[in-house]
């Protein structure tokens, strides 16, 4: 038996879980996964899981990483139910598999989304959630279901990672998020972005490759009492400030235009986060907010010109 830990992201294409997948230096690999339809996907999962127990008998433990789903803050009800459906399916099949060494699971959770409502930021770990819109729900949801399914199996240790607001290189851009991404198209395009918050609005950008590192601490050093994490970088940044940042980056005027949506309710004003376990954590030089810019910049224009 290796003593390398086996280790799965589930949901290895998207944002944060590619970062996280190309840091596993023993990562498994699964057969693709029909996200786009509930029923195939739980298929797929649960086939996978099949696999991937089979194959961690050989190691001394493993870890399965959910950084899956396809939800966003403009997300319906339906579709976030139908995503919850998958992931309560999915970890109620774990519990019942018989995993010959111990292991761990990881929830990457919304820092934003569940304490959209919160009161007194910044937020930490002690911080009671209190979501605003579908996607807050959703993920306090899947929260309280990975603490309710795998309360049963003692051999897997269970943590919540709340992160902040991720961006970095792979944003899909089908999707209403992603707001560095969604100011490098726009400049690149010249075509305008509609914000839907004030620019006085704050927000905790925290780097992929940064998340990445920060959960790979955790895999190899799991704490059994500390269940809840938040990931961010701790630098709060209002919208009007990083404008002025991915405008000296761009070197290009960047067209906004102030507009509203139905999610915007659901969008605090001041999001900034402290974790409480700081003094466990390595002490890593983050990536610097100009610098993780002009890497998505990079990113989206190379995509952009590779679709001409």
């Amino acid at each position: 038996m290796t003593t390398d830990t086996l280790i799965w992201t589930v949901g290895s294409g998207g944002l944060i879980g590619s970062a996280i997948n190309q840091r596993s230096g023993n990562p498994f690999t699964a057969t693709p996964i029909n996200w786009s339809h509930p029923v195939r996907s739980i298929t797929d999962l649960t086939t996978n899981l099949d696999n991937f127990t089979l194959q961690s008998a050989a190691y001394s433990s493993w870890a399965i990483i959910w950084a899956g789903g396809s939800a966003t803050t403009a997300s319906s009800p339906e579709q976030a139910q139908a995503e919850l459906h998958v992931f309560t399916e999915f970890t109620s099949y774990l519990t019942q598999q018989r995993h010959t060494s111990r292991g761990s699971f990881f929830l990457i959770s919304s820092a934003g989304g569940v304490y959209a409502g919160s009161s007194d930021p910044p937020f930490t770990e002690e911080t009671i959630p209190q979501p605003l819109g579908t996607y807050g729900n959703l993920k306090l949801d899947q929260e309280n279901q990975a603490t309710k399914a795998l309360a049963t199996n003692p051999n897997i240790n269970l943590t919540i990672c709340r992160v902040s607001n991720a961006y970095g290189p792979g944003q899909d851009l089908n999707k209403l998020q992603g707001l560095i991404s969604r100011l490098a198209v726009s400049t690149l395009k010249r075509e305008p972005l509609n914000l839907f918050v004030p620019l006085s609005t704050v927000r905790d950008f925290i780097f992929t490759a940064d998340i990445s590192h920060r959960v790979h601490e955790l895999v190899k050093q799991p704490d059994e009492q500390a269940r809840i994490r938040i990931i961010a970088s701790e630098q709060p940044t209002s919208l009007g400030y990083l404008l002025k940042v991915c405008q000296g980056v761009f070197h290009r005027k960047i067209p906004i235009a102030m507009g509203t949506h139905p999610s915007s309710s659901a969008q605090a004003p001041n999001l900034r986060f402290r974790s409480l376990y700081k003094d466990s954590q390595p002490q890593i030089e983050l990536t610097q907010l100009p610098i993780g810019v002009k890497a998505v910049f990079n990113d989206i224009a190379m995509r952009l010109a590779q679709q001409k």
